[in-house]
């Protein structure tokens, strides 16, 4: 048996796999978003180390002790949290990767080409508050004691998984993978190893960092405060993202990953060739026995929340499933273009002040066309960042392998591959980041041996074919021309 565990942004999943490598439990529990402000998103991680043991203890029943039981781990990539050193107590809400209070941090140091090209020489990745070092700086700046105990060592600092491995291990591992390290905009991504150069620009005094291991490794040895009678290795530790991608086995250039999850995250293989781009985000996708594997990111902050948005804020559905039917049954937008900027443009205008837009509303227009308008800006944010990747880029998208919740409103997928003109790969296994963690401590723990038994692993996929349809080439016309407009 092998034990799993998904740290998402909404909430805490333990998963259970047989020998063969099949699910056989799993269970979830939500924390709470807390939103101090409209930029400002955190994270109670006593609250989710609580979710986690309670979710352990639930499925430990089914538990059988054999030989190979290990724990694999991928998480919310970006959300760091600081904590002490000797109790593991954190000393701050986590910063969750949607918050914004980095803005001016940003605003500032963008002014100098010099520091943009150092930090897009060194990690490939663009300054924005997505990443943790802009609000790393705010929260010293406005916390002086925090500051003062990263400086002097008593305090850590750590991406989700780091955290959670300092609490499974009892404080005995302090220790994170490539791919979360790659996230944090002071680790040099080309180099692979902590950054002074970037350290110094942000002017970060941290006395100690984790450690960084290949997703492979054995991180140390859990059993979960003696919920389990015995301690099993820490296999497979990868941000969700990367071991998305893993688990689809993208491995060769121009093979593609979309998750459809709270936002998108588009990965495309671009091989072992660390090659950064002003216009694009260069990521460390993983590392396997000292090599590197590099893709091409867009991050689109709002896909799934876009429709949480419309159950949550303006109460226009019950549930997010609900949209299946309504989609399917609502034939066109009547004209309704929706931009869903709650916290900006992304991939690939990088637009960070911007605000949400619905355009083009009129007195006959009802809410299944506003519901349809924000599963199509979706489909219609990830043409417009591949048709630029393929643009500015000269590389070639193939093989789209697509996961996450949204792939169950099948209306909606066979709309995406008329809008990306391109056959696309959808797995029923709805767990991919899971899958791919699983995947990785297999490999660290010597039960597959190399990458070609992985691939004998892969999921079964149900593929959907383009077709040509005029309407939604002119939709996505009418949505680029708003964008345009607006925002570009």
């Amino acid at each position: 048996m092998y034990l799993s565990i998904d740290q998402s942004t909404s909430s805490s999943t333990v998963f259970l796999y047989n020998k063969k490598f099949k699910l056989i439990s799993k269970f979830s529990k939500q924390h709470k978003q807390i939103q101090k402000s409209s930029a400002f998103v955190e994270h109670d991680v006593n609250e989710i180390m609580s979710n986690i043991f309670f979710l352990v203890k639930k499925i430990s029943k089914k538990i059988k002790f054999e030989k190979n039981l290990f724990l694999s781990i991928t998480n919310q990539r970006e959300t760091f949290v600081i904590f002490d050193k000797y109790s593991g107590k954190p000393l701050h809400n986590a910063i969750v990767w949607q918050c914004r209070r980095g803005q001016k941090v940003c605003e500032k140091i963008n002014k100098s080409k010099i520091n943009k090209n150092l930090i897009k020489k060194k990690t490939g990745l663009t300054l924005d508050t997505y990443f943790p070092a802009s609000k790393l700086i705010e929260l010293l700046n406005s916390n002086k004691k925090i500051k003062n105990k990263l400086k002097n060592g008593t305090a850590l600092f750590g991406t989700i998984d780091t955290y959670l491995i300092y609490q499974l291990t009892n404080q005995k591992i302090y220790s994170t993978d490539y791919t979360n390290a790659s996230r944090t905009l002071f680790f040099d991504n080309n180099a692979l190893c902590w950054s002074k150069d970037l350290l110094k620009l942000f002017n970060l005094n941290l006395k100690n960092l984790p450690e960084v291991r290949e997703s492979s490794s054995i991180f140390g040895y859990t059993n979960f405060n003696g919920i389990l009678k015995k301690n099993i290795p820490i296999s497979g530790v990868i941000g969700d993202s990367q071991a998305s991608i893993f688990a689809n086995q993208c491995f060769n250039r121009g093979n593609t990953k979309i998750t459809l999850g709270t936002g998108a995250s588009i990965l495309t293989n671009i091989g072992q060739s660390f090659e950064y781009n002003k216009n694009v985000i260069t990521t460390l996708s993983y590392v396997y026995r000292n090599k590197p594997t590099y893709s091409y990111e867009c991050l689109i902050n709002y896909a799934g929340a876009t429709l949480s948005w419309l159950k949550n804020n303006l109460q226009l559905i019950r549930n997010e499933n609900e949209t299946n039917n309504i989609f399917a049954k609502t034939k066109n937008t009547e004209g309704v273009v929706f931009v869903p900027a709650f916290v900006g443009l992304s991939s690939p205008h990088w637009r960070p002040k911007s605000k949400a837009l619905i355009h083009g509303l009129t007195p006959g227009i009802n809410k299944n066309q506003i519901i349809r308008a924000a599963l199509e800006s979706v489909a219609f944010q990830i043409k417009d960042y591949l048709d630029d990747l393929e643009m500015r880029n000269k590389i070639k998208y193939n093989d789209i392998y697509i996961d996450g919740g949204i792939v169950s409103n099948g209306s909606f997928m066979q709309f995406l591959t008329n809008t990306l003109n391109k056959k696309i790969y959808v797995t029923n296994y709805q767990d991919m980041s899971s899958y791919g963690a699983l995947m990785m401590g297999l490999l660290g723990m010597k039960i597959k041996k190399n990458l070609n038994e992985i691939k004998k692993l892969k999921q079964k996929y149900f593929i959907y074919t383009p077709k040509k349809d005029k309407e939604v080439h002119e939709s996505y016309e009418n949505w680029k021309f708003v964008l345009k407009k607006f925002y570009i």
